[in-house]
């Protein structure tokens, strides 16, 4: 007797994945004849797979263009890290790829999900946030309680495992410290949970205690703390002082910063250029073998070596732009293949659109390697074949277009993007900028921290210009461009510029520095104003709104001063 049961036609989907080079059978694809929508399973890199419908588009709302960014962008953050893994309060749950990671939207919500053991976890996603480069954390909600998780590399995480009760046991310990350091203090407020609302982490511990007549606003990290946290809890004590403020429940008078003894070099560099800092704002580093607090002197924020690397130009360079290898690679697509000179080491990054694909390492072997991601040597024809195909697929893929926004390399490294488009057009941003001393990833040393300046320019009269581009809302840009701007300053200073190789034949004036922040206008951080306003207005800042679809071409919305 023939079955009753329709038949299912199956068919496999392969896609190249780029770390490897080799082609992937993903997993099938199921569709009954007499559906008209069709649904694709992908796996991409490491993340577990996700459905994408290919059928026609359906007009989005804008929360479902917002959950649809915050998707791409976690997506977009594991896949740049070698061995991406979630955390929760610092304890390690496990690699993605172990838990079945993944990140969907299901009606009017963006819902985290992943497999622990035999129980699926299931989160609904309320904000996502970069901590630094090298972590992004996620908040939720379950029960109308939050959650806060963390995606970072296996390798770079601190080997800790129970976060959670350090900083519970570590806030009781604040308590007492303040207690016992401030003469008839009596503790107000004392809260550890992250408040999504106002955009505090629930790294520190807050507190609002009185001390004689004053009432102090406190932030505290502990030891256990990586360092990009502690140097965080600034900007955190500013939203936090003006969160009490606008509460008017009480006149808020100090805002106190505690950080563990020695860990506070970066912070002392920044309170020298904030308003009220020794004044309304202090610093204080606790020594947990003596249970005592101890103030920092703002004045010895000067006493930080720093080191700027040698600037080299590309193109004089012949001994290598001549080189087989170099042209070879060229003219796989020599209208997107982009030659970049990693400033102070000896080798060259060919990108498209910013995206790297390939370095060329200057040795006396001048070994070639590609991938985007970890890379791997090419030693064979069939290497550069490889080659040829990753190029054709980011060519492919990385357009402007919104058809393209979906597709893997649409949305890797999105700031080097930007950046590619300003450094050739840099009079997008500011007429007034000299289009030829422009210097992209200028790497500037801070004590033991490295950072890396997105770009270094200068104005046609000579002043000196520090552009901090982001693309996504991030609550430590106001500090990050404060940073290098105190790098170049320093270094403008000492005239060590015109030695170091950058900006010949430009008399340099010796004016402060102008700081730009660019960014897409409404990517701006709510709490930017909260923050910037306490930057030292002998800084000279600059607020650049660029359009929303500036992969399409940048155009400046919004330019304005803001001292």
């Amino acid at each position: 007797m023939p079955s009753s049961r329709k038949r299912i036609r199956t068919t496999h989907w392969y896609i190249n994945i780029p770390q490897t080079g080799s082609s992937k059978k993903a997993l099938s694809r199921r569709r009954p004849h007499r559906l008209q929508k069709k649904y694709t399973t992908v796996r991409c890199g490491r993340l577990s797979s996700r459905i994408r419908e290919t059928g026609e588009a359906s007009p989005r709302s804008p929360r479902q263009l917002e959950f649809s960014q915050q998707k791409e962008e976690i997506e977009e953050f594991a896949l740049s890290l070698p061995a991406p893994a979630l955390y929760q309060h610092g304890s390690k749950i496990g690699l993605l790829e172990e838990l079945n990671f993944t990140v969907g939207i299901l009606g009017h919500r963006l819902l985290l999900c992943f497999q622990l053991k035999s129980k699926s976890i299931r989160r609904k996603i309320v904000d996502v946030r970069r901590k630094g480069m090298e972590c992004l954390e996620i908040q939720t909600e379950h029960f109308n309680r939050s959650e806060s998780f963390e995606i970072r590399n296996l390798e770079s995480s601190a080997p800790l495992q129970f976060f959670k009760a350090s900083r519970r046991d570590f806030q009781k310990y604040v308590e007492n410290l303040i207690l016992r350091n401030f003469p008839k203090a009596r503790i107000v407020k004392s809260v550890l949970h992250t408040d999504l609302e106002h955009s505090l982490s629930g790294k520190y511990v807050r507190l609002l205690f009185v001390s004689g007549h004053n009432y102090w606003a406190a932030l505290a990290a502990n030891s256990l703390e990586d360092q990009p946290t502690l140097d965080g809890i600034l900007s955190n004590g500013l939203i936090w002082r003006e969160c009490l403020k606008s509460q008017k429940s009480h006149a808020i008078g100090k805002l106190l910063l505690v950080v563990p003894e020695e860990r506070g070099h970066v912070l002392k560099s920044r309170l020298s250029w904030i308003h009220g800092a020794g004044q309304e704002i202090y610093l204080m580093e606790m020594n947990t073998a003596k249970d005592s607090l101890v103030y920092v002197d703002m004045k010895d924020s000067g006493n930080v070596d720093t080191l700027l690397t040698q600037v080299y130009s590309l193109w004089p360079r012949v001994d290598f732009a001549k080189t087989e290898s170099f042209r070879r690679m060229i003219s796989l697509a020599p209208q997107h293949v982009k030659p970049v000179l990693r400033v102070g080491s000896s080798s060259v990054s060919f990108r498209i659109r910013g995206l790297e694909f390939a370095s060329l390492h200057l040795g006396s072997e001048g070994k070639l390697t590609f991938g985007v991601g970890k890379q791997q040597s090419i030693v064979n024809p069939s290497d550069w074949r490889e080659v040829k195909r990753l190029v054709d697929r980011i060519t492919r893929e990385r357009q402007a277009s919104p058809k393209s926004r979906h597709n893997l390399f649409h949305r890797l490294q999105a700031e080097r993007w930007l950046e590619s488009l300003i450094v050739p057009d840099i009079q997008v941003i500011d007429t007034e900028l000299n289009p030829q001393y422009v210097y992209p990833q200028v790497p500037a040393f801070w004590g033991a921290d490295r950072g890396m300046i997105d770009i270094l320019g200068v104005t046609k009269p000579g002043r000196l210009a520090v552009l901090e581009l982001k693309v996504s809302a991030d609550i430590e840009l106001p500090m990050q461009g404060l940073d290098y701007w105190l790098r170049v300053r320093w270094h403008q200073l000492r005239d060590e510029f015109s030695r170091k190789g950058y900006f010949h034949d430009v008399e340099l004036s010796p004016d402060p520095p102008l700081l730009y922040f660019v960014s897409p206008q409404f990517c701006y951080h709510n709490t930017f104003p909260q923050i910037v306003k306490y930057i030292d207005s002998s800084i000279p800042m600059i607020q650049v709104g660029i359009n929303e679809n500036w992969r399409a071409g940048i155009q400046v919305v919004m330019r304005r001063r803001l001292n």
